[in-house]
């Protein structure tokens, strides 16, 4: 083989070679693209907070686009004004969880519970106690009493859990001494 045509075969190949595979390098590169996110309220998130649809929802109030239970007068789609002394008040189906999103979630809610007591324990002399826990009505879930977390494991997409809410209040000297005016903490990790 002559010199000349080995050295433009050697070249060809090699050209061919560089034009097929390339080098992959580059200095900069500059692109614009869209993003788009959107802030929504607690029924309308990937995680929904929502009054339940049956009649205890009403107990449940969207304020400003957060959910609140609320179990007083200020409550204007119920008659009364709270929940009655020396006795268990149970509000079944209270306000609804629903993963939206894609991807599994793990559910943790604190506190379960809330209390107040108005008086002294020592000497005794109370004088009103009012107790409130919640209780998830599904879900495959467990509590760690020493943080005082509910924790639901497995909420797949579009799967949702309700939340009931048990109160007692004792003695009849309760009224007007004690109030809870607490916060829920909900959250929610794939």
């Amino acid at each position: 083989m002559e010199r000349r045509t080995f050295v433009l075969s050697a070249g060809a190949i090699v050209a061919g070679g560089g034009l097929a595979l390339g080098t992959g390098a580059f200095d900069s590169v500059e692109a614009e693209r869209d993003v788009t996110v959107a802030v929504a309220d607690d029924a309308d998130g990937y995680l929904s907070i929502r009054p339940h649809d049956g009649p205890n929802g009403a107990y449940a109030t969207m304020d400003g686009g957060e959910l609140a239970v609320e179990l007083t007068d200020a409550n204007g789609a119920v008659a009364g004004d709270g929940v009655n002394a020396n006795a268990l008040t149970g509000v079944a189906n209270l306000f609804t969880i629903q993963n939206q999103g894609t991807n599994e979630v793990e559910l943790a809610v604190s506190p379960l519970t809330f209390l107040d007591v108005s008086g002294s324990i020592f000497p005794p002399s109370i004088d009103g106690v009012l107790g409130v826990l919640l209780v998830p009505q599904s879900g495959n879930w467990s509590v760690d009493p020493e943080r005082g977390v509910l924790s639901i494991t497995d909420l797949t997409p579009g799967e949702e859990t309700d939340f009931s809410l048990a109160a007692v209040a004792f003695p009849e000297s309760a009224i007007d001494e004690v109030e809870i005016d607490d916060e829920l903490l909900i959250t929610a990790e794939a």
